[in-house]
């Protein structure tokens, strides 16, 4: 889970950049397909970036995310937006949703693949019924160790960024960040990188069905080394 430090560098230095691209990216898909969710919940939602963005487009929103530092940036940003505290692998909420999105990586901070399973049946639970769920994956074959890159904040604060592979389905995320040239503190994260097809099984096993599962969203959303997975709740 982030430390209250790094919760407060990744909203105030800008690191909004992925929810940002990713809500314009979701709206467009949403309006190519003639969908107009009324409702939505944002899994793993960090500061609230994407619910902010869905709520200014009309569907009401919730988030929740397991850090207390990231919610609590979420809350003050967006008083207006219900946001929990939870763990996503036990959170069911007894509201339910036309839309569930879960992105930034977030399932593949899930070491166990059952637990996955656990969490994309109680995503079933609380969507309704023809309800979408939205998430992503990083891709297998599009991950490798990465030189080490600096970013400049502001005059004081620095910070290095760098991406390894200690295994060949796991992945190191390391920030280290400074003031002043002097190391403040390191953020550690770590990721399994999961079988696409596995996945799937487990959301066919949750009772979705598979709408697509591509590289991007939209026509004009770049290649990245990401999947996105979209699937539906049947109807009644």
């Amino acid at each position: 889970m982030y430390s209250d430090v790094f919760c407060r560098v990744y909203n105030e230095f800008g690191w909004n950049y992925y929810p940002e691209a990713f809500g314009e990216q979701l709206l467009k898909w949403l309006a190519a397909h003639s969908l107009q969710p009324k409702s939505a919940l944002d899994l793993a939602c960090g500061t609230g970036v994407l619910c902010r963005i869905l709520q200014a487009a009309g569907i009401r929103s919730r988030g929740m995310d397991l850090s207390e530092g990231m919610i609590a940036i979420a809350r003050a940003e967006s008083p207006e937006i219900p946001y929990d505290v939870a763990d996503m692998v036990t959170y069911r909420p007894e509201m339910h949703f036309e839309l569930v999105t879960c992105t930034g990586d977030a399932l593949n901070h899930i070491e166990d693949l059952s637990d996955v399973g656990r969490i994309f049946e109680n995503v079933h639970a609380c969507l309704a019924p023809g309800g979408l769920f939205v998430f992503d994956l990083l891709h297998e074959q599009e991950i490798s160790t990465a030189e080490p890159f600096e970013l400049e904040f502001d005059d004081t604060i620095t910070a290095r960024f760098q991406i390894t592979c200690p295994a060949q389905d796991r992945v190191h995320l390391q920030t280290q960040v400074f003031e002043n040239g002097v190391h403040r503190f390191t953020e550690d994260i770590f990721e399994r990188v999961h079988d696409r097809f596995a996945v799937l099984a487990l959301l066919e096993q949750a009772g979705f069905g598979l709408v697509s599962c591509a590289h991007r969203l939209c026509d004009d959303g770049g290649e990245v080394a990401t999947w996105y997975i979209i699937a539906r709740k049947p109807a009644r």
